[in-house]
């Protein structure tokens, strides 16, 4: 009789379907491994928003409820910018996109942000390539500059004070925020990508809907929610980003109290 020999080696069919698994498995772990990511993110993004909440109310108590600058020059400073995260030497500003840094203890909100505050990651959930501005970190919060004055404060100006808002619980302080960036390298036309901005106002395109396609906001009252997009301002250079405003291009709602024509 002829004795049967043990087999040592697998079939194609048995190799492609253990290859079959191998890729299964690994995609299960990388959605899994994503999904965890984003969550957390979205929960580092929530926490600054909460804690930049807190730092307002701190600061409006100490300062005669009086709302802070978005940017102005301060004259006990060196050359250079303060903003309201902090401060941007002359010399940071010249360094270009993604090389620049600031110093945020010498912000307005610098000695009342709390140690838990971490730079922002959920960029790289917008769909859309990340330009970062400064090399120190990521806010991903822009303050209402209707509060803080103008762009550029000079001083002469009065900033909005607490008391001055009817409906403080209805007028963000800050919000997730980012614009869509066509026009310096490396992003362009052809490439719009994803950054930083700081403001909100009546016209910039600047609100970030990364939570579930909403907003995080802090509102004037001390409190902190989710708040949606008007349709008709989305980003369309990025659609996916979901970048836009809480109401159409001139419209004070959520940031002032909108008087009747």
């Amino acid at each position: 009789m002829l004795r049967s020999k043990t087999r040592t080696a697998f079939t194609a069919v048995e190799l492609l379907s253990a290859l079959a698994i191998v890729i299964f498995l690994a995609a299960v772990l990388v959605t899994a491994a994503w999904k965890v990511y984003a969550n957390s993110s979205l929960a580092i993004s929530a926490n600054n928003i909460r804690a930049l909440s807190a730092a307002s109310a701190s600061y409006l108590a100490d300062n005669n409820y009086t709302f802070w600058p978005y940017r102005y020059s301060d004259p006990q400073l060196p050359k250079g910018v303060s903003w309201w995260f902090g401060f941007e030497s002359a010399a940071s500003m010249s360094l270009g996109e993604g090389n620049r840094s600031f110093d945020p203890s010498q912000g307005p909100l610098g000695g009342y942000i709390p140690a838990s505050f971490r730079p922002d990651p959920s960029f790289k959930l917008s769909g859309k390539a990340f330009k970062p501005k400064y090399r120190s970190g990521y806010l991903g919060v822009g303050y209402n500059i209707l509060l803080g004055g103008s762009w550029m404060w000079d001083g002469k100006k009065p900033l909005m004070r607490y008391w001055e808002l009817p409906e403080p619980g209805k007028i963000v302080v800050f919000s997730t925020s980012a614009q869509v960036n066509t026009f310096q390298s490396p992003a362009s036309r052809t490439n719009p990508m994803v950054e930083e901005f700081y403001a909100l106002d009546g016209n910039e395109i600047s609100v970030h809907f990364r939570h579930n396609k909403n907003a995080m906001v802090a509102f004037a009252n001390g409190s902190a929610g989710f708040l949606p997009m008007d349709p008709s301002t989305l980003d369309s250079r990025a659609p996916k980003a979901n970048v836009g405003r809480f109401a159409p291009k001139g419209s004070t709602k959520y940031l002032l109290p909108e008087t009747a024509p």
